[in-house]
């Protein structure tokens, strides 16, 4: 549907600058986040994995008479390598289940490729559509006209299409069709914008004002959004990005309903992984106190006087 160039524009644009602001955002909760229980916690398993994965790597043999390390020759480091993966050590390694979490899990990759990314697949495809319908060209007959190899439609030099006795010139069929890319790129832009701060809210629902404590997060999305206008608003550029300036904002309300139905299923699913996954919370040790006390400060002004 979209060209390489607006991939360019989405990926190393507006996503980019919105990714970037995750590293300003604060935690969701201050009071649950000691609470939390460690990504990689130190259990027997744990342990026992450690010590089965170092047993099934020897450390190198030791040189007797400089009590160094042998060092293999690269020769013999690239037979190795060639060799591991028909060893029985080297499907264990890759194999093992780690302990504690891990970067990207099946619940990430569920959220990403079966939920939200299923919803916003399905916005784009009917924002696409809708704009091509506004200009005549129905799903079925654009469908037609995609699969017809004899002719290559939707360019400048098409030869004209006849659908229900009205005729289609080349330019018309581009333009439209540059129009319905404009109608994806502000989509996906807007699915991103709900998405982001879906993502903010982990252990609560994503309503309230921790979502919007980040102020760099509006810096972001300001300016791809600042970006998208430029490559969409000013003509000389829509040769280069394929875009369209004639692209009506009123379609972008269906990425924004779409965007509100993400929201929405976001919200039943966090209260159904509350009732099956509940949060092991840490106990709180009783007698510990991670705040400052007059005894814990006259103790810190003693220590300063003795270094004095």
């Amino acid at each position: 549907m979209i060209t390489s160039i607006m991939i360019l524009v989405i990926d190393l644009g507006f996503e980019v600058l919105a990714a970037l602001t995750y590293a300003w955002e604060p935690p969701e909760s201050s009071n649950g986040l000691m609470k939390l229980p460690p990504r990689k916690p130190v259990t027997m398993r744990s342990i026992a994995m450690l010590r089965a994965r170092a047993l099934r790597h020897p450390p190198p043999p030791i040189d007797p008479h400089t009590g160094q390390p042998i060092k293999p020759s690269r020769i013999s480091q690239a037979l190795a390598a060639v060799k591991a993966p028909f060893t029985r050590v080297w499907w264990q390694d890759r194999l093992e289940r780690p302990e504690g979490e891990i970067l990207v899990d099946g619940e990430l990759l569920s959220w990403s490729y079966l939920e939200a990314g299923v919803l916003s697949t399905i916005s784009l495809i009917v924002v696409f559509f809708v704009v091509l319908n506004h200009h005549g060209i129905s799903p079925r007959q654009a469908r037609l006209m995609a699969k017809d190899t004899s002719q290559n439609y939707f360019n400048k030099d098409s030869p004209d299409y006849t659908y229900n006795g009205r005729i289609f010139t080349g330019d018309q069929q581009f333009y439209a069709l540059n129009e319905a890319r404009t109608g994806i790129m502000f989509s996906i832009y807007i699915m991103q914008v709900f998405n982001l701060f879906i993502c903010k809210a982990r252990f609560r629902l994503p309503f309230g004002k921790f979502m919007f404590r980040n102020v760099r997060t509006f810096y972001g999305f300001g300016a791809g959004l600042v970006l998208l206008l430029i490559v969409t608003y000013i003509p000389p550029l829509n040769t280069v990005f394929n875009s369209s300036y004639k692209s009506i904002p009123l379609y972008w309300l269906i990425a924004v309903g779409f965007g509100c139905l993400l929201l929405a299923y976001a919200t039943g699913r966090m209260l159904v992984l509350r009732k099956s996954k509940p949060i092991q919370w840490n106990q709180t040790i009783d007698g510990l106190h991670m705040h400052p006390t007059i005894w814990s400060m006259r103790q810190r002004t003693k220590s300063i006087d003795v270094v004095v």
